[in-house]
């Protein structure tokens, strides 16, 4: 009897830590966070906050796929509560906490979650300098646009004149970044998409016009081009990464500036819909 009433108990402590188990998966992997770590490391998954945080590969994995603060999300505090976009990127400046994807009312949402004291320094570092960027170009929105006077490498002109009254999206470049010409294609779908809805678009790029003429021969891109743009990008636009692209309202005020193309075409098709 004493043996059966063991078994008995072995079988419902087996049941518990399995539906445990299962409960713990589910939470945790409705941020997306543990779908990574599984992949990579099976008891990691068993804790993945905790193996995010350990490992800057896995870190850098799930942030390159799920996070990206120079897009409109729903920030919220380490209880769930909304908070102000400004106050979350100054508590991740402090490289105390680390965004964790998630939904909220249907919305793309980031919740705040402490660093471990055992984190990896490589995850805190990028945590703060992602937070540090993203930041710098929140603070640049609201603000009037530096003034310009464009002449693209075809002689079309840019200025606060022209193009008064217009949705403005400038992309600011250089020939050898990589990334920056990879994106040519979806940025040229851009174009097709809001032709004809009162939208101009313009590239700014480092170079000269000489080389810019030589390159984009053997690249189709669509945005008028002005060439020797670098000063007005680092000193008046003060620009700390490459693609940067910047949302300029009709009156010349920055709406919104972010890092990619993705990203761009997201925010186009939120602002185009409130008009």
């Amino acid at each position: 009897m004493k043996n059966i009433l063991i078994a008995v108990i072995s079988v419902i402590a087996g049941f518990a830590i399995i539906a445990f188990g299962y409960s713990f998966y589910s939470d945790t992997n409705s941020s997306g966070i543990d779908s990574i770590a599984e992949k990579t490391d099976n008891t990691a998954a068993n804790n993945p906050l905790e193996s995010i945080q350990g490992s800057f590969d896995l870190w850098d994995t799930y942030s390159k796929n799920n996070i990206d603060l120079m897009s409109s999300f729903h920030p919220l505090d380490e209880n769930g509560k909304t908070i102000g976009k400004g106050m979350f990127l100054s508590l991740l400046r402090t490289g105390l906490f680390l965004p964790n994807s998630g939904l909220k009312n249907g919305k793309k949402s980031y919740r705040l979650v402490s660093l471990k004291k055992n984190a990896d320094e490589k995850v805190k570092k990028n945590i703060i300098s992602l937070a540090n960027t993203a930041n710098h170009y929140f603070r640049l929105e609201g603000k009037k646009l530096p003034d310009y006077n464009f002449v693209s490498l075809k002689g079309q002109a840019f200025n606060k004149k022209d193009t008064k009254g217009k949705l403005v999206v400038i992309k600011c470049w250089f020939i050898t970044c990589k990334i920056c010409v990879e994106e040519f294609p979806e940025l040229n779908k851009l174009v097709d998409k809001y032709k004809d809805k009162n939208v101009v678009f313009v590239s700014l790029a480092f170079d000269k016009k000489d080389k810019l003429e030589e390159f984009l021969k053997t690249k189709e891109f669509k945005y008028p081009t002005v060439p020797s743009q670098k000063e007005y990008m680092v000193k008046k636009l003060k620009l700390k990464q490459y693609p940067t692209h910047i949302i300029v309202d009709s009156n010349g005020v920055i709406m919104k500036m972010v890092s990619n193309v993705h990203t761009l075409a997201s925010e186009l098709d939120r602002i185009k819909g409130k008009f």
